[in-house]
């Protein structure tokens, strides 16, 4: 059984998933965005907001501060502890970043999406997709069908749509697992700020400690799959040992954990691979655009969908939706997004060496440039980069 055809097939309500809708719906294309599940869901994430995110939300007409913690300032933690809390700079895409509960950000998200037009059909499941010469084919759990002139695969880690198109599964190299907690009775210290911390006692593992409203945090870690096997522990145990640390017990204090704490798989790579194909496009995890040093996806998911949906547009004036039709949606990625996923990349490497990180942020208390480097390459501002003045600041330390 068939359910009619789209312009656009679109595999995932998450943030890349409405973001891409977002932009075909309003040009006039008739977009269909599928979430196998009911918003509002929860997913497992950091739910953190940078700034670049929260520039990419008001681009669609999104002001989400009164549903979420404003943060204004980041609180970077060294493996020496040495503590670098400095306020956001307007340059880093104006310096407003927010922490908001995935389970409200998804389904706003989604709501503006079908808001533009698009026709948003929950509980719905893809088991697979087959790309012929003239429509993509997206082939339901129940038995029907939906065809589309062209896909755009926003379903995450694992994808089905990635699958389905053939191109291969993440490595453990490129794969890391987020665990974490959701604390309430939460008095924070900093309770407008983003705090990441890299420990002696779970590197090359991070952590953070981010607020959200009433009172609660987000509390987890990230870890490669690959050190997280050659470790010899398992996540638990390096969660359990960073919510052990000092540091971290001062922090919560006399919090209490909501539910039980939860893991997801992300890509974690500074080289995605292919992401453009016939009559499909891959954005936000499904493509593998997550910060390879921060584990952050939320911008990177609203960005890759935002340049899917404008690319899809162009080739929809066209009338051609081939692979050659779709690869400005490649050279934009490349262009604004995997210049800066292949620079953190590198410097995940810088990260994981305690001494070098020890030496950065000592010399960043004496320089607010330094300081602004450091939140840059930490939240996704443009022109990140191990500048001269980090390494000058490496060597005086």
């Amino acid at each position: 059984m068939k359910h009619g055809r789209a312009t656009v097939a679109i595999v995932g309500a998450g943030p890349a998933g409405s973001a891409a809708a977002y932009v075909t719906a309003s040009h006039g294309l008739r977009t269909v965005l599928l979430d196998r599940t009911h918003h509002p869901r929860e997913k497992v994430c950091g739910e953190g907001c940078t700034p670049r995110a929260v520039q990419n939300l008001r681009r669609m007409g999104l002001d989400l501060a009164l549903e979420g913690a404003p943060i204004t300032h980041s609180h970077l933690v060294s493996p020496g502890g040495i503590e670098l809390l400095a306020k956001l700079p307007g340059t880093i895409h104006g310096g407003q970043a927010l922490v908001i509960p995935r389970a409200t950000l998804d389904e706003r998200l989604a709501q503006r999406a079908a808001q533009a037009g698009a026709d948003l059909r929950q509980d719905v499941r893809v088991d697979r997709v087959s790309v012929h010469l003239t429509y993509a084919r997206l082939h339901l759990h129940d038995g029907s069908t939906l065809d589309a002139d062209v896909v755009i695969g926003c379903d995450g880690m694992p994808s089905v749509v990635r699958r389905s198109l053939g191109a291969p599964a993440f490595a453990p190299s490129q794969t890391a697992t987020a665990m974490r907690g959701i604390y309430e009775n939460v008095v924070l210290e900093h309770d407008r700020a983003l705090m990441l911390v890299w420990d002696r006692a779970v590197l090359p593992a991070y952590g953070w400690v981010f607020p959200l409203p009433g009172g609660r945090a987000n509390v987890g870690i990230g870890l490669r799959m690959d050190q997280l096997r050659a470790r010899g522990r398992s996540l638990h145990e390096v969660h359990e040992a960073f919510l052990a640390l000092p540091r971290i017990r001062r922090v919560l204090g006399d919090a209490c954990r909501v539910g039980r704490v939860k893991g997801h798989p992300l890509p974690m790579t500074a080289s995605p691979g292919e992401f453009v194909f016939d009559r499909a496009l891959l954005a936000g995890d499904a493509a593998g655009f997550v910060n390879p040093l921060t584990g952050e996806g939320i911008e990177y998911a609203l960005e890759s969908g935002d340049l899917a949906g404008r690319v899809v547009v162009q080739a929809a004036q066209l009338g051609s939706f081939g692979r050659r039709d779709l690869m400005p949606y490649a050279w934009a990625c490349t262009d604004q997004l995997l210049s800066v996923l292949r620079l953190n990349g590198w410097l995940r490497h810088v990260f994981a060496v305690p001494w070098l990180l020890d030496r950065l942020f000592r010399a960043s208390l004496r320089s607010e440039r330094l300081q602004e480097d450091i939140a840059r390459i930490a939240l996704g501002g443009e022109g990140a980069g191990f500048t001269a003045r980090m390494a000058w600041g490496a060597v005086r330390g």
